[in-house]
């Protein structure tokens, strides 16, 4: 697919709009632009790019991990008719315009298209979702460390290891490892109880807990088969307004030998296998517009209706220490003998030994 990408550099973005006479809304600040003092050089098809970038309807942050381990960060915004990808090097912005429905295309691809399946979907939290994939990954490092050392041939997991496993990968944002992928994707960031996470995929039968360790089940082992042949992983993280109200959401969207994967990062979440068109009409719902996000200038406002209160109390704090000072002349702040600074109601000077 060979599309036109266009650079430009961050920081002269806001006044490039200003010349079109583009106000920047809310979820451009996403993309953490600065304003330039320096004149900019307008240049061609930016100012149908501009509009894209400046007042997007939904946002989207892209993360892909791909069958090698090669990781892609990306964003995508949405327009009310169009999109881009939008990345970023060294504060330059790459914008490659496309329609919707070429990126929805573009990012099914990188899951491929699998043979019709039987209609596979569990059910869970969100944190025993997470374990679900520790175990996976648990029995992936084995596997790995048999490869190396072909002697080790027996491994326990235990809600230890995992616990540990998963708080080493999360912590270092080793993205390779399914659960740490998963869990990066929540927008609000929070522990995971492996204990009570364990016991609920127990009850559902997709392992065997007790006294700590960890068995499969044979309920289960459809998902550890097949999360040891993880191909691609999509993680979407998508922002937009509706009736008036910011959303957040969040998936992942996973390609294994069999199957097209479905995985749910709100609390009550699920797994669940996927067709082709499924699979488009979920990233669909994820880069598809939302209402106009409120532009930033309102938000500044507020902003500086805080930083004016905030200075008024600073400068009231401030007279009333010099008021004090003054009811206070015997107190200096410093040792007129030495220049050390003193302490508050210090009777003699600490480096110097003088009488204050």
């Amino acid at each position: 697919m060979n599309k036109i990408t266009y650079s430009i550099s961050k920081n002269t973005v806001l006044s490039a709009g200003k010349h079109f006479g583009i106000q920047a809304n809310r979820f451009a600040e996403y993309f953490g632009f600065t304003e330039s003092s320096k004149s900019t050089e307008i240049v061609e098809g930016w100012e149908d790019l501009l509009p894209l970038i400046l007042k997007p309807r939904n946002f989207t942050g892209m993360t892909a991990l791909f069958e090698d381990d090669s990781l892609l960060f990306t964003n995508i915004v949405t327009g009310e008719e169009d999109a881009a990808f939008c990345g970023e090097e060294d504060d330059i912005l790459k914008v490659m315009p496309m329609s919707q429905s070429e990126i929805i295309e573009l990012l099914a691809s990188y899951l491929g298209e699998p043979e019709d399946r039987q209609k596979i979907k569990q059910e869970l939290s969100g944190d025993a979702l997470i374990c679900l994939l520790s175990i996976g990954d648990s029995i992936k490092r084995a596997k790995l460390e048999n490869i190396l050392d072909p002697s080790k041939i027996e491994f326990e997991i235990t809600d230890k290891i995992l616990q540990n496993e998963f708080l080493y990968n999360s912590e270092g944002r080793n993205l390779r490892w399914a659960s740490a992928f998963l869990a990066d994707l929540r927008w609000k960031e929070k522990p995971i109880n492996f204990e009570k996470s364990l016991k609920e995929l127990s009850k559902a039968g997709i392992i065997i807990y007790r006294d700590s360790r960890v068995e499969l089940s044979e309920n289960g082992e459809i998902f550890f088969d097949e999360l040891l042949k993880r191909k691609t992983i999509l993680g979407l993280r998508s922002v937009f307004y509706h009736e008036g109200v910011i959303n957040y959401l969040a998936m992942a969207l996973m390609r294994t030998e069999n199957y097209l994967w479905f995985l749910d990062v709100t609390d009550n979440a699920c797994i669940m296998s996927l067709n082709y068109e499924e699979l488009k009409g979920m990233i669909g719902t994820m880069i598809s517009p939302g209402e106009e996000p409120p532009e930033i200038e309102a938000d500044e406002e507020v902003e500086q209706t805080i930083s004016k209160a905030k200075m008024k109390a600073e400068t009231k704090a401030e007279t009333e220490s010099i008021n004090k000072d003054r009811e206070n002349p015997t107190t200096p702040k410093f040792c007129r003998n030495c220049g050390e600074k003193l302490s508050i109601g210090s009777k003699f000077c600490k480096k110097c030994g003088n009488k204050i």
